[in-house]
């Protein structure tokens, strides 16, 4: 069973919880970025990623 988050994953965290390294993640999600799908970032410019994020991100990988 999924369970839905309400908070939001960073790079590390996201990185952790699927199992890829976060160099890798980080360059798949610059791939997805360049096909026009835009993750949300804070105020310091950081990726910051909902549940719909993250199954965008399972759809490429």
């Amino acid at each position: 069973m999924v369970d839905a988050t309400n908070d939001h994953k960073n790079i590390f965290s996201l990185s952790m919880l699927l199992n890829i390294e976060p160099k890798i993640l980080l360059r798949l999600c610059h791939y997805i970025e360049s096909r026009g799908y835009f993750f949300t970032k804070s105020e310091e410019g950081n990726m910051q990623f909902n549940d719909r994020d993250i199954a965008v991100i399972l759809a490429h990988y």
